[in-house]
Parts: C-alpha cells; sequence; structure tokens
C-alpha cells in the first residue's frame, strides 16, 4: 500500500494525455458530422448504435477529465501542471461544443416513445439517462445557444482555477513554524488553547486580507450562473440543482425548515449542544475555532497510523458486509488513494469518479484523528458506490449528488459505531460521541447553513454586484443561525471565502444534509434488524442509484420517503445521541 495514488492505468503520463485529448476532439467531431440534425430520424436500431456511441464518447471524456484534475489536485503550485490542467479543460469543453447537439435533439425532437432498447444492464442504464434528460426538455436552448454556454463555461472554469490556485498559496507562520491550511487545521485539534487561537487568528487574517479578491471571483461566477438561469427559464436559482438531484423544490423547502427553521427543534439540537460543549469546557460562549476543540480530559495525540485506519474500516466493513469489504480492499491494494497531507496539495478529500473499467481514486488528508478514520471511511463509501453503480454502464452510473453522498455516510455510520461500541470508558465513549456529533452538526446544520448563504449571495446579486462587506454579514447571519447563542462567532464572516463548493458548484452543499437524513432513517432500519438480507438490499440501491431516485430506493426497505415527517424523523438518531451525551456528561463531572 503506497502513500500516494498510482494513476498510471489511467494515463502513463502527461504527454499521453496530451496526445489523447488531441484524437478525443476528432472523434467528438466525427459523432458531430454523423448524427447531427439526424437523431429524431433514426430507426431504433440505429438509434440504439448512436446511444452507444456516445457512452463510449463520455467515458474518454470523464477519463481525461477526472486524470487532470487528480494531478493538479495534488500540484496546485506546480506551473506546468495548473497549465495542464487548464488546457484539458479547455479540449473537454471544446468536445462538449460538438456534442452539445445531441441532448438538444433528444429533448426537442426525439419521440421517446419510438425508442426500443434490450433489456440489458447497460441498456437498463441509458433508458433511465434519457429520461433524466427529458426533464430538462422545458429549459433546453438551442444547439447554437447550448454551444455558446459550453464555451462560455471554459471562462468560468478560469475563475474557479484562479480561486484554487490563490488558495493553494496558503502560507501561516506559527510559533516558527511554516503551516499549509490542511497543516494549520491540525492545530485545532491541540489542547493549548492559546495555540488555537493563534491559528485562527492568522487563518481568519489570511481570508480577510483576500476578502476583494474572493468577492470579486465569486461574484464573476454567480454572474455566469445567473445568465445560464435566466436564458433557461429555470424558475429560480436552484431550480437546475433541484432537478439534477431527482428531488422537488418542496423537498428541498422542507428538509431547509426542517433543519434551519427558527422554531425548528432540529435547529435547536445545534444549540443544545454547543451549549453543553461551552459548559464542559468551563466557558459561557465557545469562542469559534473552539466549536470542534478538544475537551480537557481528552487525551493529546491519541492518534490511528495508516495501517491501524485500514485494518478498522475493512474489519468493520466485512461484519456489514463481506462484499462491501472486499470491494473496499481494492483501493488499498491498487493505490487508489492519496492519503497525506503536503505542500501544493490541496485540503479536504474527495473520491473521483472513474470510466467503467478504471478504479475510483480517493483523496484525503490523513493525520491519524479520529475524524480522519472517519473521512476515509466516507471517501471509501462513495468509491464503493461508483464501482457498484458500474453495473449499468457509463450512462447509467451517473447518480445525483444527494444519492451520492449516501454510501458515504452511511459507510462513515458504521466504523463511527464500531469505535463506540469497542469503548467502555465513560471519558472515552463521551469523546468519540461528542466527535461524531460534531461531524453531524457540521454534515447537516453546517451545510443548510452554506445553502441558505447562497440563496442570499444570488439574491445580492440580483441587486448587482455583492461587496465582501456583504457577503460576510451574510455568511455570519446563517453561522448564528445554527450555532446558536453559545459560540461566539467573531471572525466568521471571513470564512466564506474558504468554502471551495460556493466558488466550484452551484447548490451542492445542501446534498450532504439530503443524504445525512435519509441515512439516519436507513440506518434505524439496519439495526432494528426488520429487513431481511439488508447487507444484499443495500448493495442493490447501490448498484441501481444510477436508474432510481432516492424515494424508489428506500422502498425496498419498507421507508415512505414522501412522508411529512420523513426530514424530522431522520433527526431522530441525532437527538438519541445528544441525550446519551448528556447523561455521560453529567457521569463525568461527579
Amino acid at each position: 500500500m503506497a502513500e500516494k495514488w498510482n494513476l498510471t492505468d489511467i494515463f502513463a503520463s502527461l504527454d499521453d494525455a496530451v496526445v489523447e485529448s488531441k484524437g478525443l476532439l476528432k472523434i467528438c467531431q466525427v459523432f458531430r458530422k454523423c448524427y447531427e440534425g439526424k437523431i429524431a430520424a433514426l430507426k431504433p436500431m440505429y438509434f440504439h448504435d448512436c446511444l452507444a456511441e456516445y457512452s463510449v464518447v463520455r467515458a474518454k471524456l470523464c477519463r481525461l477529465d477526472s486524470y487532470a484534475y487528480l494531478v493538479w489536485s495534488t500540484n496546485l503550485t506546480d506551473k506546468k501542471i495548473c497549465a495542464f490542467y487548464q488546457n484539458m479543460q479547455d479540449v473537454i469543453k471544446k468536445c462538449g461544443k460538438e456534442l452539445a447537439f445531441f441532448e438538444v435533439e433528444i429533448c426537442k425532437e426525439l419521440n421517446y416513445a419510438n425508442v426500443i432498447l434490450p433489456d440489458t444492464s447497460e441498456d437498463r442504464g441509458r433508458r433511465a439517462w434519457l429520461k433524466k434528460c427529458l426533464k430538462f426538455k422545458p429549459y433546453t436552448l438551442s444547439t447554437e445557444l447550448e454551444q455558446l454556454f459550453t464555451e462560455q463555461q471554459m471562462v468560468a472554469d478560469y475563475w474557479v482555477r484562479l480561486y484554487n490556485e490563490e488558495r493553494a498559496k496558503f502560507a501561516i507562520t506559527i510559533r516558527g513554524k511554516e503551516y499549509n491550511e490542511g497543516e494549520l487545521m491540525q492545530l485545532y485539534n491541540s489542547q493549548d488553547a492559546a495555540l488555537r487561537a493563534e491559528a485562527e487568528a492568522a487563518r481568519t487574517k489570511w481570508y480577510e486580507d483576500r476578502q476583494d479578491l474572493f468577492a470579486l471571483i465569486y461574484n464573476a461566477l454567480l454572474c455566469s450562473r445567473k445568465i445560464a438561469c435566466q436564458w433557461r427559464h429555470y424558475e429560480n436559482d436552484v431550480h437546475a440543482s433541484v432537478l439534477s438531484n431527482d428531488i422537488d423544490v418542496d423537498d428541498l423547502e422542507n428538509l431547509v425548515e426542517t433543519v434551519s427553521g427558527q422554531d425548528a427543534a432540529a435547529r435547536k439540537l445545534a444549540h443544545r449542544y454547543h451549549a453543553l460543549k461551552a459548559q464542559m469546557l468551563g466557558v459561557e460562549r465557545i469562542p469559534y475555532q473552539d466549536r470542534l476543540a478538544p475537551y480537557p480530559f481528552e487525551q493529546e495525540g491519541t492518534r490511528y497510523t495508516l495501517e491501524e485506519a485500514k485494518e478498522l474500516i475493512l474489519r468493520t466493513f466485512t461484519e456489514f458486509s463481506p462484499q462491501f469489504a472486499e470491494v473496499a480492499e481494492m483501493f488499498f491494494d491498487h493505490d487508489c488513494i492519496d492519503f497525506y497531507p503536503r505542500q501544493g496539495k490541496a485540503d479536504g478529500a474527495y473520491c473521483m469518479e472513474m470510466p467503467v473499467g478504471v478504479l475510483p481514486r480517493v483523496f484525503v488528508n490523513f493525520n491519524g484523528y479520529v475524524e480522519d478514520v472517519d473521512t476515509l471511511a466516507h471517501e471509501l463509501g462513495h468509491a464503493i458506490h461508483e464501482h457498484l453503480s458500474k453495473k449499468y454502464g457509463e450512462l447509467g452510473r451517473e447518480k445525483s449528488c444527494a444519492q451520492a453522498e449516501t454510501a458515504s455516510i452511511f459507510a462513515e455510520q458504521l466504523v463511527f459505531d464500531a469505535l463506540l461500541k469497542a469503548e467502555t470508558k465513560p471519558e472515552r465513549r463521551f469523546i468519540l460521541l461528542a466527535k461524531h456529533i460534531e461531524e453531524t452538526i457540521a454534515t447537516m446544520h453546517r451545510q443548510i447553513a452554506f445553502h441558505r448563504f447562497e440563496l442570499k449571495a444570488h439574491q445580492m446579486r440580483d441587486e448587482g454586484e455583492a461587496s465582501a462587506e456583504q457577503l460576510s454579514a451574510a455568511f455570519k447571519e446563517v453561522m448564528d443561525n445554527y450555532l446558536g447563542p453559545s459560540v461566539d462567532t467573531i471572525g466568521v464572516e471571513y470564512v466564506w471565502a474558504g468554502i471551495h463548493h460556493f466558488f466550484e458548484y452551484d447548490f451542492y452543499v445542501y446534498s450532504y444534509c439530503f443524504s445525512c437524513c435519509v441515512v439516519n432513517t436507513l440506518y434505524e432500519v439496519y439495526k432494528s434488524g426488520r429487513v431481511n438480507d439488508f447487507a444484499a438490499k443495500y448493495m442493490e440501491m447501490l448498484q441501481c442509484s444510477g436508474i432510481e431516485n432516492y424515494r424508489l430506493a428506500l422502498q425496498r426497505f419498507g421507508i415512505d420517503a414522501s412522508s411529512p415527517t420523513f426530514w424530522q424523523d431522520g433527526m431522530r438518531r441525532l437527538e438519541e445521541e445528544l441525550s446519551e451525551l448528556e447523561v455521560l456528561a453529567k457521569e463525568i463531572r461527579k
């Protein structure tokens, strides 16, 4: 098991990827020449062949795009690689321009009733993909305009690149040692409150000094997204995201109200936890950087080696399902994971999708903390999901963001439960449970706060350019709402500039909360034992995630996702864990 991933099964070198990109553009041009203006007139057999050919092209594009991002995200300070990444993005956009006609003609001219596809797994995937395309029929423009918007996205990508490369310059010296942002975050786990305060002050100052630049970048991206929204006549700014996630606008609004409404019981759970932490830390209000700080009785230095983390995760997955663990082990054995933080490597974690026939890649910044073990399990859950969903082919593996987060959160929950079950000491049990609750709050409440910030940012952009001061004020407002009166949010207003999701995606963050609620309900069913062959049905659900939405997926477990109380039910597990934590707190304080 190597510390860095091996990408040679994707491309042997950057030069090979460049050669592939040139040939790929020609393939797309030939595809357009063969089929443009003819989709509606194709006989069923020839349309099937056309769709199969399109699947192959999409697989090649995915391979090139994913490889470029993998190389770039681990070498952000390498100018040659940054230029390579941008060049590949430009080629991919040019390919997209050549292919734009295909989905336009499917939406505007194809009679779906005349489509005949065999009943194979791959063709079931293609059938599901076609139905997803047709949902966008009212919002699809002419081929020429779709091509224009594809090319216009190339300009937006430069803004995203500028943002990421600027953040990659993050370098802070604390007590004589220089840290990048990923390394600096380790200091927030220190028992030294003064050190945590120094780290937060330096980090806040770094972002404060760059607020105007980041505000300019974000305004440019908001403007680009707004233009596309208006031309396509979406009902609102979030409409495209909701369609992509295959959920109703009402579902999302109910979720947001459930988590963040002024009188919402779920919102008060976050406030209740922060009040408990303030008591345990012996302060009236927790400084913002200490909301995730270790407790006084927490043993600093409780860490896991990479081997220990691997053994724990695979053992836990095996207890759930040997097949689940077997798939996860492949990513270790085939060097598909980049583990440790280093200079020039982006912070955070992700799982990168790959086309059929290539294993997904996992990106983490492992420092050995419990949270890092959870994160590794989370991203492996994504990788397992991505691998299994390939059963339905290149088009059939495409899943919504909301569904994509389900497997990762479920995997993380499995590992947490294993950690908690093995611990009997009240202090250590308290720590594990508290960390898990903090993670859940970050997944639910924090992400909905981020979503509400995005809504406010879009609203401000309707009135003109949103200043750094306006963006900061809006961010502080939503953070105050979720953190509650027990957290001092001085300095939090600058944090928005460090949330890469705002810049790289539009209305993505709510997917985490959405999936967390789904998983909480699903996990309760699993623990209850009332569904026979749960693991097998769960694996089937992951395989089918590209061809069915979450409501249909949950029916196999007897869960009615259309229930008016569905979202509130998804909060029950958090409330139970918080109640147990409060009991442990009383025991510890005796």
